[in-house]
């Protein structure tokens, strides 16, 4: 029994590691390379000047749509998207605020350099992590 225990306490501390870790790598600038649709058509975005920016304090966040500028700086347009994240039966989601509108989206993978959000109807969002020209 003591066994059963320990591996799950294990088991948890891995996955809440596991989980902030994802939300420390949502953190930044995000450009859409896929989009997956629940009935399995995919588009791709080879170039978009557009990005979303994800900036989280605590268990709260804020989602920017923005673009780049030639000086490095970046332009937001439209409206900042709060957001709060939790942890659900070990999965990372979250719970967006638009408006009228709410909607949740689980983070399937978050690493340096790729940023996967699954749309609670079933829609997969692929980005990449945003790197500047190089001048």
């Amino acid at each position: 029994m003591k066994n059963l225990i320990y591996i799950v306490l294990v088991f948890l501390l891995i996955s809440c590691n596991s989980n902030e870790e994802k939300i420390k790598a949502i953190e930044g600038y995000w450009n859409i390379d896929q989009v997956v649709l629940p009935n399995g058509s995919e588009r791709e975005f080879p170039f978009s000047n557009h990005m979303d920016h994800f900036e989280i304090d605590g268990f709260k966040g804020v989602k920017n749509r923005v673009s780049p500028t030639y000086d490095g700086s970046f332009v937001s347009y439209g409206d900042p998207v709060s957001f709060v994240w939790e942890e659900r039966d070990g999965d990372l989601w979250l719970s967006f605020k638009e408006g009228e509108q709410a909607y949740n989206q689980k983070v399937e993978k978050a690493t340096e350099q790729t940023l996967i959000l699954i749309h609670e109807n079933g829609t997969s969002y692929t980005y990449k992590a945003y790197t500047p020209d190089e001048k």
